[in-house]
């Protein structure tokens, strides 16, 4: 399996909390893709790392029951409840083993491809399972444009560990500076992107998820030389509404595999 460090096992319930937060901040952005694609009634539908179920849930509503929607993720225990006569779900890496070729009228993954550590292999799966004509959209963020004001010493080894720790993971950070470009490297057509960010005070939706985050990779933050109060003095700086706050920037993109 492809190692993810925001693994399920011993922490579901600030799992739960934390991608309660990423739906929140990100679900508006997904409808506004799913808009653009325009995704209706029949459609046949992939969405790749699906998490808490969140847009399996979205996709499900706009196919109908003439549609299908097949959830892939490596856990599967917060998506078992949605499986019914519309939905399929499938524990399953994307990078060991085949997806089905040429079946789906939309392929989505969001914030998947920046965990991966062959991501234009991952695309290349992507874009087999999409049918000829058929969509493939992603959703990756660029954490190089976060900035906390005022800084700290304890937010920034806090915040250069958590670079070291998710690269040494596999991650690349600032994936999302990439995505639409690698979109089109892939030989997909009608590729567009929208980059979104914020900036706020602290204790924001989008803030809070950075601060969940932290805490779900305390024990690799600290293995990359951050002490655990300066974790935790990062994280109330996040949630302080008198700091400012600059969200990561999203890229929202989507592109069409070639009918020929």
């Amino acid at each position: 399996m492809t190692e993810y460090l925001l693994s399920q096992r011993g922490s579901l319930e600030l799992e739960r909390s934390r991608l309660q937060l990423l739906a929140e901040v990100h679900d508006p952005l997904t409808a506004r893709q799913l808009d653009a694609v325009g995704v209706g009634e029949g459609w046949r539908c992939l969405d790749v790392g699906a998490g808490g179920g969140a847009v399996t849930r979205m996709l499900a509503e706009r196919v109908g029951p003439t549609g299908s929607v097949l959830a892939i993720d490596l856990d599967t225990s917060l998506l078992e409840g949605l499986a019914d006569d519309r939905v399929q779900v499938r524990r399953q890496d994307l990078l060991a083993a085949e997806l089905p070729r040429d079946a789906f009228d939309l392929v989505h993954a969001r914030l998947v491809l920046m965990h991966l550590p062959s991501r234009l292999e991952a695309l290349r799966r992507l874009v087999h399972a999409a049918r000829p004509g058929g969509w493939v959209a992603a959703m990756d963020p660029d954490f190089g444009t976060v900035e906390l004001s005022p800084g700290s010493r304890a937010w920034q080894r806090t915040w250069s560990a958590y670079f070291d720790a998710v690269i040494a993971g596999g991650w690349d950070p600032r994936y999302g500076a990439r995505l639409c470009d690698d979109l089109r490297a892939i030989g997909l057509t009608e590729v567009e992107a929208e980059h979104v960010g914020s900036r706020g005070p602290g204790g924001s939706t989008r803030a809070r998820l950075l601060s969940l985050t932290l805490e779900r990779v305390r024990e690799r933050l600290i293995a990359f030389g951050a002490a655990g109060e300066e974790i935790d003095e990062a994280r109330l700086a996040l949630e302080n509404p008198s700091n400012s706050f600059s969200s990561p920037m999203t890229c929202v993109a989507r592109g069409r595999r070639s009918p020929a």
